[in-house]
């Protein structure tokens, strides 16, 4: 006892010393700023943190800059700290913080490896305190797993917090959330009623969400463009801004806004919650009851949502539970929905009103044992512009699995009436895995009220029986283009009649699949016809895999016939279809055409678009008939694969026959042989290489093989294209002994022939040029124009391929007389002169193949350009012709050794008579494309160029230049006569002077033209001159007389009687003389219409026509022996005449042949009879 009282004596003020001290450090670390510092700072260090910025005391409040903990499972990152505390509460077991706040609170969640622990229940523990946390303040909160964002924006939260043993109370005084470019406003309040299950409470919320950007998530009109907008939304969106961003934002947001109010009473066995909203002029009132702690929580639900234009969608729902079932009943009410206003441009008009509802059973909660529906479009329903009315109904009920793949559920009494306008959609029947029995129909006249720009009207019947495994499946149908009577392509109706029988299998060992055959397909339109001349076997696979095919269409004959009744059977082998991969194999043993099917679906596609077809018409030869009945007969087959490249090969082959070239008329080709074989390859990388090679052998055309190949490359979607960066070969090997076929290109008017034989090699290039070899060579080469007298034969050809660049070595035409000129002069020259003979027409130049330009050079001697009956002209010079791209220039000099001109022929315009009528007159002919053309070519007459007809026969020499720049045509130099005459009002008048001189407008040369009637007293004539668009004709003569006297010299041989019984012929004869239009008898048919002055029926004998006096009488004056002559030249030689006294009675018909030149025989009748024989020799100047 004495040793306990001095240990106690010694011990107690060691005790009493360390609880001093231990009271003294604890005050330290409480209440003096450098030991609260040192305890955080030291407990944080211990937690593997960091802590700076530490001001105040943990007593009287405490700050912290910046605190940072990492822990193996979370980052923690804390950010301007406040800690205020009322420590003294702690004696009544009360918890009570005045201020908990944080700039930022940023969590790191790390995810473990270790598996997370077994779901205990949760149990609250017991709380020794109330706590009181009055302010709770965060500036910002970032929460991340693994470093990822995982949580919206969170800023700004003010709370506060109360709990003890009781109850517990959350009220947000503010939150604002973000997520992206949306912002909301969050205040509420959360209480819980009870600290225990099953943990009432209740809950009150208030969001006010908005966005400043149009296309926001927040924004319905981004996806319903066409929602309605009350009358303020209007107004507020037309009103002009003000120009502030703070009142342009608020517009935006008030726009894009959404304001909610949420409410929750109840506990985990059964809550009621309660949803309002508004904004952006729609309205929503939600109410629902839960239980959360069943499968399926929700117990009963409204929805009604409401729209500015009074449209509106209420939703009901209602479970109720039972002792072996539960049933689920439910209504969705749509009234006045406008679909267009709400899904924008995309969809046409269309205001919906309809009611869905349901009754379903369900056991176990979640086993659905039998589902009733129904769905009615009411009245006011409006679709495309058309009323819509429907009433569908539909029973599900549950049955037990009679296959692996069976879903155990059939649908009975399908009742299905569907009417939009006068069209309808009626079907009824069940559909069960074991049994079913379903008919449809579709009356639809008219497509286009169903959707917009759908042509056509469609009517469909449709019968399904059987059972999964083993159905039937008919379908009668047309589809009609609205063409009412339309017969043609395009037009005629489309008629199907097909029937389908198979079955679904599912095997344990083997992917399902449907097996079957197509056992009728008969297609029809506008009179063709395909039908399925066997039964097709098909085969669908849905899950296939590779090598397995998800489609396999089996072998079967396809026969297409015309409605002539001409067909063809396609023989098809095999066809495998999967997604990115098919192979196809089949052929055609006979493919027989001739130039009747060919006309046939000519024109059948003709009568299906009118516009198109460019022929005329033309004259119908018997041969045409006869090459009608020429046919030719092919054979074709295909074998074809592809697995991410095309592999395979086909053929084309002539069995017989022989193909008629469209000609005129048309003729036979003469075939012995034709065949074209294609090859593909897979050669990488989603390529294959295509090789193809044809071979044509004819009778009297020749022969001809050609050899292609290139690559074929694949697309991602599975198309094929060939790349212009890829080589492409081409050999070509040709014999052509008739060339004559070249003028199926050139038309009708132009004649080509002659033999050629090419060798050419050519391969493409990157840039799209070409490579190219061989040589080119041709003889009895001909090129003929009958219409312009063009006639180039017996030509030979040598030529080559160089590069990109077509080489014409020499392409030599000799001169050949055809036509033989009628001018006498022309003809003696060209016949007899050796300086006429040995002439020729050579070709030399270049064609750039990419460029589409080059040069030629033509080099004439001595050649006959024209050869006709009246025109000649034989030239000698160069021409050089240089075509670069879309430009033409054409420079050169000739000189005509030989020319002449019929002025007759050439005024002789044919036309059509009345009983020709052209096939589709008045269509407008093709517009030719313009060309930029340059001209520059001298043309020398020559001294042998000869003009005749029309009354003239003269010589023309002289030089022109031709130049044609920026479309301008122009012309330099001058053309004279040189001696000759011209008949006109029956006399010969001498050309004494005739220039034409061009100065620029090849339209209007300077004319200076003088014609006399010479061998009389006063020589008279007419003098042009001026421009050819404005020429002067006057009467000259020489000597000068008055203009009366010029016209009766010239007319009448004489001058004007004293009487004026001539005034009246001269004024008239004058008149027509000196104006534009032609003499004024020509019009009546008459050649030659004068006035003489003799003895009527006289044939110019020198001799009088008495000899001896008869009486005092000094005899007629020369005016009493006038007469007028009217003459008609009636052919080559022959000439009618009628002389008609002017002072008596006599009259003279007269018939003269000219036997020769200068000598004619004459039959005079009438008043004189008589034969004479007549020589003439005029001494002219």
């Amino acid at each position: 006892m004495r040793r306990l009282r001095r240990f106690l004596f010694w011990l107690g003020p060691v005790l009493v010393l360390l609880v001093a001290i231990l009271a003294g450090f604890v005050y330290w670390v409480v209440a003096s700023s450098p030991g609260s510092r040192w305890a955080l700072e030291t407990g944080v260090g211990l937690a593997g943190g960091r802590v700076a910025q530490i001001d105040g005391t943990i007593w009287a409040g405490l700050r912290v800059g910046e605190l940072e903990v990492d822990t193996p499972a979370v980052k923690i990152g804390l950010a301007d700290v406040n800690l205020v505390v009322d420590w003294p509460a702690l004696r009544d077991r009360r918890l009570h913080a005045q201020n908990i706040s944080a700039g930022r609170l940023s969590l790191d969640v790390l995810e473990s490896d270790e598996p997370p622990p077994e779901d205990q229940p949760f149990a609250l523990p017991a709380i020794p305190v109330t706590l009181a946390l009055d302010r709770i303040a965060l500036g910002e909160l970032n929460v991340s797993l693994n470093g990822e964002p995982v949580l919206a924006r969170v800023k700004n939260l003010e709370a506060s917090l109360a709990l003890n043993a009781q109850d517990a109370q959350l009220v947000f005084r503010r939150v604002l959330l973000g997520q992206q470019d949306i912002d909301a406003d969050v205040t509420g309040e959360f209480r819980l009623l009870a600290l225990a299950d099953p943990w009432p409470f209740s809950l009150a919320i208030e969001t006010n969400a908005k966005s400043s950007v149009p296309d926001s998530l927040l924004c319905a009109r981004r996806f319903l463009p066409g929602l309605p907008q009350s009358t303020e939304t209007e107004a507020a969106a037309s009103a002009p801004s003000s120009g502030e961003p703070a009142t342009e934002l608020d517009a935006i947001s008030t726009f894009c806004a959404v304001d909610l109010k949420a409410t929750a009473e109840g506990s985990l066995d059964a809550v009621s919650v309660k949803l309002e909203g508004s904004g952006q002029d729609m309205t929503l009132d939600a109410a629902a009851q839960l239980a959360p702690r069943e499968p399926f929580p929700l117990r009963t639900a409204r929805l009604q949502l409401g729209l500015s234009d009074g449209a509106s969608v209420n939703a009901d729902l209602d479970w109720k539970s039972g002792v072996d079932a539960d049933q689920v009943n439910g209504q969705l009410t749509v009234r006045q929905l406008n679909l267009t206003g709400l899904a924008g441009a995309g969809l046409p008009e269309a205001l919906l009103s309809s009611s869905l509802t349901f009754a379903a059973t369900l056991k176990e909660k979640t086993q659905l044992q039998a589902a009733d529906l129904t769905w009615k479009v009411d009245d006011g329903s409006r679709w495309n512009g058309q009323p819509l009315k429907a009433d569908v109904a539909l029973a599900i009920r549950h049955t037990a699995p009679v296959a692996p793949d069976d879903p155990g559920f059939r649908a009975d009494n399908l009742q299905l009436d569907v009417r939009l306008g006068s069209h309808q959609l009626k079907g009824s029947g069940r559909l069960g895995w074991s049994d079913t029995q379903m008919q449809l129909a579709l009356s639809a006249s008219r497509l286009a009220d169903f959707w917009p720009g759908l042509p056509g009207g469609l009517s469909v019947e449709t019968r399904l029986s059987g059972a999964m495994a083993a159905h039937n499946l008919t379908v009668k149908g047309q589809y009609d283009l609205n063409q009412p009577g339309g017969n043609t392509l395009g037009e005629a109706p489309v008629v199907l009649d097909a029937q389908v029988e198979g079955g679904y299998t599912a095997r344990p060992d083997l992917p399902s699949a449907w097996s079957g055959r197509v056992t009728r397909l008969d297609i029809g339109h506008a009179g063709v016809k395909v039908d399925a001349r066997s039964p097709v076997p098909l085969q669908v696979v849905p899950t296939a895999q590779a090598p397995a095919w998800l489609l396999d269409v089996g072998a079967t004959k396809i026969e297409l016939a015309l409605p002539s009744r001409n067909s063809v059977v396609i023989d098809h082998a095999r066809t495998l279809f999967s997604p990115g991969r098919w192979s196809t194999r089949g052929d055609i043993n006979r493919l027989t055409l001739s130039k009747r099917i060919i006309d046939e679906v000519t024109a059948m596609i003709d009568a299906a678009s009118p516009a198109g077809g460019d022929d005329r018409g033309r004259v119908i030869l018997d041969v045409d008939d006869r090459n009608d009945l020429v046919e030719i007969t092919y054979a074709l087959n295909w074998d074809f694969a592809f697995e991410g490249a095309l592999s395979g090969a086909a053929q084309v082959r002539r069995l017989g026959g022989d193909m008629i070239v469209p000609g005129d008329p048309p003729f036979p080709l003469g075939l012995r042989t034709l065949q074209a074989d294609l090859r593909a390859r897979p050669n990488g990388n989603g390529s294959s290489r295509i090789d193809v090679d044809i071979n044509v052998d004819t009778v009297k055309m020749g022969r001809a093989q050609i050899q292609a190949n290139t690559l074929l490359r694949t697309t991602p979607e599975g198309g094929f294209y060939v790349s212009s960066s890829d080589a492409t070969t081409v050999n070509v090997s040709a014999d052509v002994a008739d060339l004559s076929w070249l003028s199926l290109f050139v038309g009708d008017a132009t004649d080509i022939g002659g033999r050629l034989t090419a060798d050419v090699q050519a391969r493409s290039r990157p840039d799209g040029s070409w490579q190219t070899s061989g040589t080119v060579s041709g003889s009895d080469i001909r090129f003929v124009r009958i219409d312009d007298g063009v006639r180039l034969v017996e030509g030979t050809l040598q030529a080559h391929m160089e590069g990109d660049r077509f080489v014409l070595d020499s392409l030599e035409f000799p001169a050949r007389r055809r036509a033989i000129p009628k001018e006498w002069r022309t003809e003696e020259w060209t016949r007899a002169n050796p300086d006429a003979q040995g002439g020729k027409l050579t070709l030399t130049g270049y064609w750039d193949l990419s460029d589409q330009g080059g040069k030629i050079e033509v080099d004439l001697y001595r050649y006959p350009i024209l050869q006709r009956s009246d025109r000649f002209a034989m030239v000698t010079g160069k021409i050089g012709v240089d075509a670069p791209s879309e430009r033409l220039d054409i420079n050169g000099e000739i000189t005509v050794d030989a020319g002449w001109v019929d002025l007759d022929m050439l005024s002789s315009v044919p036309t059509l008579d009345s009983d020709v009528v052209v096939v589709r007159a008045g269509k407008p002919p093709p517009k030719a494309a313009p060309m930029n053309i340059g001209m520059n070519i001298s043309v020398d007459l020559g001294p042998r160029f000869y003009i005749t007809g029309y009354g003239v026969d003269s010589g023309l020499v002289g030089e022109m230049r031709i130049i044609m720049d920026d479309g301008r045509l122009s012309a330099y130099g001058a053309l004279r006569t040189r001696g000759g005459a011209i008949e006109a009002y029956g006399q010969r008048l001498q050309l004494r002077r005739g220039t034409i001189t061009f100065q620029g407008d090849i339209a209007s040369p300077v004319l200076n033209i003088e014609a006399l009637r010479t061998g009389v007293a006063v020589e008279a004539g007419v003098r042009v001159s001026g421009t050819a668009r404005r020429p002067r004709i006057d009467l000259i003569s020489y000597p000068e007389v008055a203009d009366v006297q010029k016209l009766s010299w010239l007319l009448l041989g004489r001058g004007p009687d004293d009487s004026g019984g001539d005034a009246a012929l001269l004024f008239s004869v004058g008149t027509s003389f000196l104006g534009d239009g032609e003499p004024f008898y020509r019009k009546f048919g008459i050649d030659e219409v004068s006035m003489r002055s003799g003895e009527l029926g006289s044939v110019g004998s020198i001799l009088p026509a008495e000899s001896v006096v008869r009486g005092l009488d000094s005899g007629t004056s020369d005016i009493e022996r006038q007469f007028m002559v009217a003459a008609k030249h009636l052919a080559s030689g022959f000439t009618v005449s009628l002389e008609q006294a002017l002072s008596d009675t006599g009259t003279v018909g007269r018939v003269s042949y000219r036997l020769a030149r200068g000598l004619s025989a004459q039959l005079s009748a009438g008043t004189v009879n008589g034969l004479a024989l007549i020589y003439r020799y005029v001494a002219r100047d």
